[in-house]
């Protein structure tokens, strides 16, 4: 009996802890579930301590191991960030449902509710409890869905982000995910040199104005990115109150300032699939492409790295290792940096970059992390640089960025910025370098809509400076950033 009681104390002192990573990778499951078992954890350990008087020792190790499992496994769903996310899971369907599908007002609440329940427990403005302004929009929120006996998926999804929008972060945001259908003439558009600078008559940066509640961002340029994204889609259309049967007017522009209207009713909207035969070639030339590479223009002694992603892993390493050899023996004096289409990743590749650079440390962010009643404030803003000696770079840098450079790609660039690296060319990056990140991914359960919750508060390298954005020192259109690098290196 006593044995048993010892393998029970074990298997439930095993059995707390092993919620964490079941609930990771496989299933959610509320966080009194922790309690419930963490609770039976204890009773089964004092049973076996009252009942074996003479073994100090065994007793000593159950209570030891049981109060480190119930302090593991109570932490490790309230103060988990990632408790019931599906962030580390894998095979999830992500899909949301029909945007037209209608959901009963409690179910919408239910979601609604969920989502509340995440920013409160997850996200930093949260930490002293719910600002006024965000629960007079869930409440307003609240009341207008309680009024209606049904909303449709992309209706909800609106109001849920009518709340999540007022705390300006372009990490955090509820989105549907659908099979949809996408306007069929864009990319032909877009070859030829046009953008749209009207939706049925309304300037652009108007309509971004009356719709801007819709979106979750911290410069006006990454809301422009998103609002892009949703008028050339069927279901971004619905999401933003506008009738495709009755047709959408786009008023484009050309690169010499040419002025044409085009009219696309629901026939001129077609799948994915069929989108992608239609652009075979080019969306195949785009595929094709590594996330990183490197040429050498040895005519004008300048090396540039194309990066679209943040990735730090061994193809970036390698990639990086074989530029800066070449770089050495070429003797090349000016590196490049095209971020320009970089929405972030991991901030190790600035780390692994800087390494090639001759400085011994530089200014980094230090960070603020929510971990549920928890905040936990990190790093000294300094960071150590261990270089690599042998393929020491000591020319001329250059980055060139956009607004859709974003994330960990706006770091990169905050970095160089603030320590005086080298020279930014294009845009202001699409994010506050003093805003937040370090995410966790949600699907909310009656709608399957797809919510993303900061974690972290970012705090930028240069602690005195004011600027709202990584400013560029040389400030141009994206498309010019190529032209206007070469400029600038042919002049020095």
């Amino acid at each position: 009996m006593k044995k048993r009681l010892l393998f029970l104390c074990i298997f439930l002192d095993i059995a707390a802890v092993g919620l964490i990573p079941v609930n990771a990778l496989l299933c959610d499951m509320p966080e009194y579930v922790t309690i419930i078992v963490s609770l039976i954890a204890i009773v089964s350990a004092v049973l076996f301590i009252e009942r074996n008087q003479n073994r100090k020792v065994a007793k000593t190790i159950i209570g030891i191991l049981t109060v480190i499992a119930v302090v593991l496994s109570v932490l490790g769903s309230y103060c988990n960030p990632y408790w019931n996310s599906i962030t580390f899971r894998s095979n999830v369907n992500i899909i949301t449902k029909p945007y037209t599908q209608l959901l009963s007002s409690d179910e919408a609440i239910k979601d609604l509710d969920n989502t509340m329940k995440t920013i409160r427990k997850l996200h930093p403005v949260f930490l002293n409890g719910t600002p006024e302004y965000i629960t007079r929009q869930y409440e307003e929120v609240k009341a207008r869905i309680e009024e209606s006996d049904y909303i449709s998926v992309n209706d909800l999804a609106g109001e849920i982000e009518s709340i999540l929008s007022i705390l300006r972060d372009g990490h955090t945001y509820v989105r549907g995910v659908y099979d949809e259908k996408i306007m069929k003439y864009y990319r032909k558009w877009a070859n030829d040199g046009y953008e749209i600078t009207a939706v049925n008559g309304i300037q652009f940066n108007e309509f971004f104005e009356q719709k801007s509640s819709l979106y979750s961002y911290e410069t006006p340029s990454w809301g422009h990115r998103l609002l892009l994204d949703d008028i050339l889609t069927g279901a971004g259309i619905d999401y933003l109150g506008l009738d495709l049967a009755n047709g959408i007017e786009y008023t484009l522009i050309s690169e010499d300032g040419k002025v044409r209207t085009e009219t696309c009713y629901p026939d001129d909207f077609i799948p994915w699939t069929e989108y992608y035969d239609l652009y075979k070639s080019y969306y195949e030339d785009t595929t094709e492409k590594s996330f990183v590479s490197y040429e050498i223009d040895e005519e004008n002694s300048i090396a540039i790295l194309r990066l679209d992603e943040c990735n730090y892993n061994s193809e970036y390493i390698d990639c990086l290792r074989s530029m800066f050899a070449e770089i050495r023996d070429k003797r090349i004096e000016n590196v490049a940096v095209d971020l320009r289409y970089n929405g972030g990743g991991s901030s190790l590749v600035a780390d692994e970059f800087f390494r090639y650079l001759d400085i011994d440390s530089y200014k980094v962010s230090s960070i603020g992390w929510r971990l549920g009643f928890l905040y936990l404030n990190l790093g000294s803003g300094t960071s150590a640089n261990k270089k690599y000696d042998d393929l020491l770079f000591r020319g001329d840098l250059y980055l060139l960025t956009s607004t859709r450079t974003f994330s960990s790609a706006m770091m990169f660039a905050q970095y160089v910025k603030d320590n005086g690296l080298g020279t930014i060319i294009g845009e202001a990056p699409g994010n506050n370098p003093n805003g937040y990140g370090e995410v966790a991914g949600f699907i909310l359960p009656n709608s399957q809509l797809f919510m993303q919750v900061s974690t972290k508060r970012f705090y930028r390298a240069d602690k005195e400076c004011t600027d709202e954005l990584v400013y560029p020192d040389i400030e141009c259109s994206s498309h010019a950033a190529m032209e206007e690098l070469y400029r600038v290196i042919k002049e020095n």
